[in-house]
């Protein structure tokens, strides 16, 4: 079963979007409030910018990265950390 990542409102309602342009403008102070690793911060905003994230997707390119030699990043534990900032739910 895949796992569902759902952005809590009160992010989601802070971020705003552009209608005519592919641009989201992501407040300074969700950047700051949450104490949260730049790694996680960074999967936040593919989250809310982007369309459907995929838990699977991410968790390949993330093997592909450490098979290039790139610094691991552990897909799950970024979720976790969203999770525990009260920032996302994590079904699945």
């Amino acid at each position: 079963m895949p796992k569902i990542v759902t952005v809590q409102p009160h992010i989601q309602d802070s971020v705003l979007r552009d209608p005519f342009q592919p641009t989201t403008w992501f407040p300074n102070e969700l950047i700051h409030a949450h104490g949260l690793s730049l790694s996680a911060l960074g999967l936040l905003l593919e989250l809310v910018a982007g369309d459907d994230f995929d838990v699977e997707a991410a968790r390949a390119a993330e093997l592909k990265r450490r098979a290039g030699g790139c610094p691991p990043e552990d897909i799950n534990a970024l979720l976790g950390e969203l999770e525990a900032a009260g920032c996302i739910t994590v079904d699945g």
